[in-house]
């Protein structure tokens, strides 16, 4: 009989390495597994709950399903992807019961609000349980997007997008109010859809608007929050694509995809391919993923909602330069009678919905914070009229 192998003797080293090529595809909760093996794999590894180190943030995963009504998320539990692995997660979240859920963030964050007045903001990493409070009170606009930054340099900046009044209000963690920004839809749209993929500066706004102006369009003819107010079928989106910014300028009949090259002072490129990658277009939110992980969906593609009555998903291949429906897509219609007994969809839907559509916030907060003069930050969009 072979004698039986000790793993709670494994040397220290040899379990960080196995923590560090679990942090390495993000799989956080993989990670606390292996904390939770014994005690001598425990004091190897350092302890990820409650933890605002960014290794332990999900950077990579995102909430597929916060558009269903379905009662597992009125339960508090959501289901995740992970973009690099293509894992699946349904996790139970029972601490959402002690908050409203406002929205998720592109880096897998939620953002909260205290049930109790003054209904206080909060940002919660699902996988360690860490909880980051603000002063400030939740803002009265229903939120459809959000974005968290300075996680490395500090202090901590979260940024909210009102679509519908095109607002944006902005808090540090010691923020006794929100300041709110109030722009014109261009404007608005090019710093929402440049922040949400973390590269807003003044050059790339320039690049995008004169990228714009090659193909005869003003930004406000291509970019808008909602895309019934552009009166083009055409349409211009920014997405980080494995590691590279890239603009997609969605013609009546055709793409055009450029990459952001910072080694020629910020020039937009044109390029015929984007590899293994697929990316999802939408008006709120554009997104990369691996095709290589995800057997259903096609590389070299880049898949969209072409048509909104009735809502259909298309894929347009870069190769050949052709578009075909792939499917029905899941709207904030069909998704109120979302249950349990119906039949799963498909990872293409719930990606494109992922970028299309948003869950009503569950509680609107507190009037409008007054103007502190931040519209200085969009001084170098300079679109003019």
């Amino acid at each position: 009989m072979a004698a039986s192998v000790d793993w709670s003797s494994l040397p220290s080293d040899l379990v960080n390495r196995i923590a560090d090529c679990l942090l390495a595809t993000n799989d956080v909760d993989y990670y606390t597994d292996l904390r939770a093996v014994c005690s001598s794999w425990r004091s190897a590894a350092a302890d990820a709950m409650n933890n605002p180190d960014p290794c332990f943030h999900p950077m990579q995963w995102i909430v597929i399903d916060e558009v269903s009504h379905s009662l597992d998320v009125k339960r508090g539990t959501r289901l995740l992807v992970n973009k690099t692995t293509g894992r699946f997660l349904r996790k139970d979240l029972p601490m959402l019961r002690r908050y409203y859920v406002i929205t998720t963030g592109p880096d897998g964050f939620f953002v909260l609000a205290d049930r109790e007045p003054p209904h206080a903001v909060c940002i919660l990493n699902p996988f360690t349980g860490y909880l980051l409070r603000f002063m400030t009170p939740m803002v009265d606009f229903a939120v459809d997007s959000a974005a968290i930054h300075g996680w490395e340099e500090g202090p901590l900046l979260l940024i909210l997008f009102c679509d519908s009044c095109r607002k944006l209000y902005i808090a540090h963690t010691d923020s006794e109010c929100f300041y709110l920004l109030e722009e014109d839809k261009v404007a608005y749209t090019v710093f929402r859809l440049s922040i949400m993929v973390m590269t807003y500066n003044g050059h790339v706004s320039t690049k995008i608007r004169d990228l714009l102006g090659l193909f005869g369009f003003h930004p406000s003819e291509l970019m808008s929050v909602y895309p019934s107010e552009t009166g083009h079928a055409s349409r211009c989106f920014i997405v980080e694509s494995a590691g590279k910014i890239q603009v997609i300028i969605k013609l009546q009949h055709s793409m055009e995809v450029f990459r952001w090259n910072t080694d020629r002072d910020g020039v937009f490129e044109p390029i015929k391919s984007i590899g293994n990658q697929a990316i999802f277009l939408g008006h709120r939110k554009c997104l990369s993923v691996n095709a290589a992980i995800f057997p259903s969906i096609d590389a070299n593609c880049i898949y969209y909602l072409k048509s909104l009555d009735p809502y259909d998903i298309y894929m347009y291949d870069l190769k050949d330069g052709k578009e075909e429906r792939v499917s029905g897509a899941i709207t904030a219609v069909n998704c109120d009678f979302l249950s349990d007994a119906e039949p799963p969809f498909t990872i293409i839907q719930l990606l494109s919905s992922f970028t299309t559509n948003a869950w009503d916030s569950e509680r609107k907060g507190h009037p409008d914070a007054d103007d502190y003069g931040l519209s200085s930050l969009f001084e170098e969009l300079e679109f003019g009229d």
